[in-house]
């Protein structure tokens, strides 16, 4: 029982250490004053302009450390902005949202956000972090675009109705800080790489990658960047 007791307490302590420190902040800094009512939102459209509809369990970190802990967070892709709910008031159809800010990482699952905002590479808004090294990185960005609905021009033919369509691209980020948008073809996201491209090519062919597959795509920019 004295071992099992001690091997409970070593376990608890692993597990402390391998989580982000949890300070949660008194003062909702990362709060802004937008407020979203989920009533006004009728649904007469398809698709949807959220990352997903339901509300998921997450956290905001400023630099690397918990300041608010297992919140009820949804990304609307459309307006750039995470809706997050009061937890004294999960019930509430009135959530406030988060301020965009490069202080703040939002973390949801297994996936993290980060607002990018440079007028160098020309790009504002949330893109999800594929892999981020010492020199290299490796960004997604989801977007919806809206179709209003149209109506039909003659009695043959029918109404369309409003529709938000999604767009992802990924961008490779360079030593220098530069996004580069990838192409959706392979020999496209290999020519990503610039001067490494060469290099690339064969690392891609000796280990039998596809640059198509994410983790295909994380594997071959986490090699580069320890180089």
């Amino acid at each position: 029982m004295k071992n099992f007791s001690i091997l409970l307490v070593l376990l608890m302590a692993t597990t402390a250490i391998a989580q982000p420190a949890v300070q949660e902040s008194p003062t909702f800094e990362y709060l802004s004053s937008r407020t979203v009512n989920l009533m006004d939102n009728p649904n007469d459209y398809t698709g949807s302009p959220y990352y997903k509809d339901e509300f998921l369990k997450g956290s905001i970190l400023s630099n690397g450390k918990i300041i608010a802990f297992n919140h009820d967070i949804r990304y609307n892709v459309s307006k750039e902005e995470f809706e997050i709910k009061d937890p004294a008031n999960r019930n509430s159809k009135i959530v406030r949202t988060l301020l965009r800010s490069q202080d703040f990482e939002i973390k949801i699952g297994n996936e993290s956000f980060e607002y990018i905002s440079s007028s160098k590479n020309e790009l504002r808004g949330y893109f999800i972090v594929l892999f981020k090294g010492e020199k290299k990185a490796l960004y997604k960005k989801i977007t919806k675009k809206y179709y209003p609905a149209q109506k039909a021009e003659n009695s043959m033919s029918n109404d369309i109705a409003a529709m938000y369509r999604d767009r992802e691209a990924i961008y490779y980020v360079d030593e220098t800080g530069i996004f580069t948008e990838m192409s959706t073809s392979k020999s496209g996201k290999i020519k990503a790489f610039g001067k490494l491209k060469k290099e690339v090519k064969s690392y891609v062919k000796e280990h039998n990658l596809n640059p198509n597959k994410e983790k295909d795509l994380i594997q071959v920019v986490s090699h580069f960047d320890t180089l």
